[in-house]
């Protein structure tokens, strides 16, 4: 049961690391964010977006891609995950600057009545899994190397890093090609890229991860495909991902709208984690 249930969550953390990590992703971002306990909004210097452009995304723009992503500021995303027959759904919110990305998301997890509710705020990242937390908000801090939770996810919480997350693919790019007719998302023409990555080249955190598998006996293949849907704008309406059985599709809307984003209060925090 414990290790069954470990993996169960392994999937949505990860999946949420990525979803802060991917979006705010900056060669000189650092990491970090706002303090535990600050409720966050738009920055005063962030902009909308703005309406129009003709942005088509190639290897040699990708990391402009992600520099607008930051500049825009905030976003909403849904995300589905299917894998051993089993899906996961999840809604939420986002807030990126060069200081790093915090998000709230909320979660549907096979066997977990209720779901899961989970933050990242000022580094941390905060999961609220109903009965296993007591109905209260179980912390993982990646620093802390005696946590077993956090050593658990290893690398995956190294991914909250900016930097770390796009130095971890923006050389393994293989190619970016068209992959059909725009569709029209969250009001805009969203040209469909597929992205090719060399899974030999990935660095960083992911590249660990990738090594950990090979070692543990996993077959990787060469390259992992992305489909990335891309406005006019230069921002991503969704994106999808199909690997080794399990597929992934999030929808990112809202570039720029306001956002609350805040740690939970201190008598919301706890220390256990059930049966883990």
């Amino acid at each position: 049961m414990r290790s069954t249930t470990r993996r169960l969550l392994a999937l949505p953390v990860a999946a949420t690391l990525l979803f802060g990590a991917a979006a705010c992703s900056s060669d000189d971002a650092p990491t970090g964010g706002s303090s535990a306990g600050a409720t966050t909004g738009t920055t005063p210097e962030a902009e909308k977006p703005a309406e129009g452009g003709t942005f088509e995304l190639t290897p040699a723009n990708f990391a402009d891609m992600v520099d607008k992503q930051i500049d825009a500021g905030t976003y909403h995303t849904t995300m589905t995950i299917g894998a051993e027959g089993q899906t996961i759904n999840a809604e939420g919110d986002a807030r990126l600057s060069d200081s790093g990305a915090e998000m709230t998301m909320t979660m549907s997890v096979p066997g977990m009545d209720g779901g899961m509710e989970l933050r990242m705020v000022g580094g941390k990242l905060y999961m609220n899994m109903g009965e296993l937390t007591g109905d209260k908000f179980y912390v993982i801090d990646p620093t802390d190397a005696d946590d077993p939770i956090a050593s658990s996810f290893g690398s995956s919480l190294d991914q909250m890093s900016a930097a770390e997350s796009m130095e971890s693919i923006k050389d393994a790019i293989v190619s970016v090609e068209k992959a059909g007719d725009p569709e029209t998302i969250d009001g805009v023409d969203a040209q469909p890229y597929e992205v090719v990555v060399d899974t030999t080249k990935v660095t960083g955190a992911a590249g660990e991860q990738f090594q950990q598998a090979e070692e543990a006996g996993a077959t990787l293949p060469d390259t992992i495909s992305y489909v990335y849907f891309v406005g006019p704008d230069g921002l991503p309406r969704k994106m999808t991902m199909d690997l080794e059985g399990s597929t992934t599709e999030m929808t990112f809307s809202d570039w720029g709208e306001d956002v609350t984003i805040e740690a939970p209060a201190k008598d919301q925090i706890t220390d256990s984690l059930g049966g883990l």
